[in-house]
């Protein structure tokens, strides 16, 4: 527990509030990431996003074309899924 006794009680008991919580990991099938990978295209040309109703937060994507993992997430959850588009690095 923290030094400054920042903590809360709760039915599931004491909570250290200086410790963030560990963000629930859901896997995508390959469609749904899809769609989460043509919304980013749209989200980013119209200046929308997509925020969590459950931790009140945007999700946040920082990915590039060519990683093997797609990763979006908020403060209490990530969701991931692999690239369809990814090619391997050659190695010669």
């Amino acid at each position: 527990m923290s030094d400054k006794g920042n903590a809360i009680w709760t039915p599931d008991g004491l909570v250290d509030l200086d410790v963030p919580a560990a963000r629930e990991r859901i896997e995508l099938r390959p469609r749904l990431l899809e769609w989460f990978v043509q919304f980013n295209d749209f989200a980013a040309h119209f200046k929308v996003g997509l925020h969590c109703a459950l931790c009140k937060k945007d999700l946040v994507a920082k990915n590039g074309p060519s990683d093997r993992v797609f990763v979006a997430a908020c403060d209490c959850r990530e969701f991931i899924g692999g690239n369809r588009d990814h090619q391997p690095e050659k190695v010669n």
